[in-house]
């Protein structure tokens, strides 16, 4: 039995809370560039880091949502707030411990991720009640995208400029941490009633093909290409010689994930037919940017790469989301979004992938990029053509009109 009407005070808190642990989540990554030089480590290393962000997201989404939906979101989401103080604590002993800490807080920060984002934007609806879910939902959002984007810009900057930047980027993180730690603690609980039997796990029955055909090529196309804008696209402009490129990582990560909040109100008004395709186009459209930003002297369009692959992310998990919340009934919905998760943490894997096989020679050409690009047309047509077509046999009026009321919009983290 899930409860409703939780307080608008609460919901604010969970708002504020959620912006916290987005901050947190992301302020890392200009952070690992540091590292990367700082220690000397390769390319593939750096895009190591995001992989087993990605691994350390596998349980956490497999489990956390159906557990939630079982047991009650509270139980979830507080633990693993707790765990992403540990997990910055685990990154700040890398100026100690060196390159071995560094995995140890990203496994952590994706197990965290995992969990929070998922279940702390279902608990949002619920707290809203039905009539408002879908808007306190892009409520948190929105200010998990605001998180998103500047975390990465302070700590970008701290790193390039302050002193200690080894240390600074992580105190405000910290401390904002507590204080999510704080405010969910204290807030009430959405199931009400614990639900018997197993946890369901996995892709309810009849919504197979919606899944197939739409659901995983939107989700293939969230990360694979925002990420390119914190691993490839930074290497390549370190070395060309570009001095603050670290600053860069932290504009980059600002562009992509504003881009990507400001395009979650397109996608609900266009609807899902069309958010999905358009997606594919704009990852299409950053790939080719982001192979002329790769290019000597070529640094400056990494900006234009970083909107299109952001508006991209936008509209492929806007438009997921909302397709899966129509698709799995209410005691399904936290395991089906978990699953469409997995798919979109599986874009960050791609940079290490195309680092191992490419190798530093192809890197340096830009050409693995263009080869994404020419991937995401693919997915253009598989999403114009079946993509399309299975949607209207599953959802129907409802989603060719675009008049979808009970989507989450959640913006999980990188």
């Amino acid at each position: 039995m899930t409860g409703v009407g939780a307080s608008v005070r609460d919901q604010r808190r969970l708002t504020v809370a959620l912006f916290a642990v987005a901050f947190g989540t992301q302020s890392p990554s200009p952070i690992l560039l540091f590292y990367t030089q700082d220690l000397g480590l390769s390319a593939t290393v750096l895009t190591a880091f995001f992989t087993v962000y990605a691994l350390g997201l596998v349980p956490a989404l497999l489990l956390g949502g159906p557990y939630s939906d079982r047991h009650g979101r509270k139980p979830v989401v507080v633990p693993v707030v707790a765990m992403s103080v540990l997990a910055q604590l685990a990154l700040l002993a890398a100026a100690v411990v060196g390159e071995p800490a560094l995995y140890v807080g990203r496994v952590l920060q994706g197990l965290t991720g995992g969990a929070v984002f998922t279940v702390g934007t279902v608990w949002m609806r619920e707290m809203a009640g039905p009539a408002k879910g879908a808007s306190a939902a892009m409520r948190a959002s929105a200010a998990m995208a605001v998180g998103f984007a500047l975390g990465p810009l302070l700590s970008g900057t701290l790193v390039q400029w302050a002193p200690w930047p080894k240390v600074l980027g992580f105190v405000v993180p910290i401390a904002l941490l507590l204080l999510a730690f704080g405010i969910v603690r204290t807030l009430p609980e959405t199931v009400t009633r614990p639900r018997p039997g197993r946890l369901q796990i996995g892709i309810p029955r009849g919504a197979g093909a919606g899944f197939g055909w739409y659901l995983l090529p939107c989700g293939l196309l969230v990360y694979t290409y925002a990420v390119l804008g914190l691993t490839l696209f930074p290497l390549a402009i370190v070395r060309s010689g570009f001095g603050a490129a670290i600053f860069l990582t932290g504009v980059c990560a600002l562009i992509v994930q504003g881009s990507a909040a400001l395009a979650t109100g397109p996608a609900r008004r266009l609807g899902p037919e069309t958010s999905g395709w358009l997606a594919a186009l704009m990852a299409a459209g950053g790939a080719g940017f982001g192979y002329l930003a790769v290019q000597p002297g070529g640094w400056p369009w990494v900006l234009p790469a970083s909107l299109l692959c952001g508006v991209g992310e936008g509209l492929a998990l806007t438009a997921g989301v909302t397709v899966a919340d129509l698709l799995a009934p209410a005691d399904r919905r936290g395991g089906l979004i978990s699953v469409f998760y997995l798919v979109v943490y599986f874009g960050f894997t791609v940079p290490s992938i195309v680092s191992v096989t490419a190798g530093p020679a192809a890197l340096a050409t830009g050409v693995p990029i263009l080869v994404l690009g020419g991937c995401a047309l693919v997915l253009t047509v598989v999403l114009v053509g079946p993509g399309r077509a299975v949607l209207r046999r599953h959802t129907g009026s409802i989603v060719r009109s675009g008049d979808v009321t009970t989507a989450l919009g959640e913006l999980p983290p990188i």
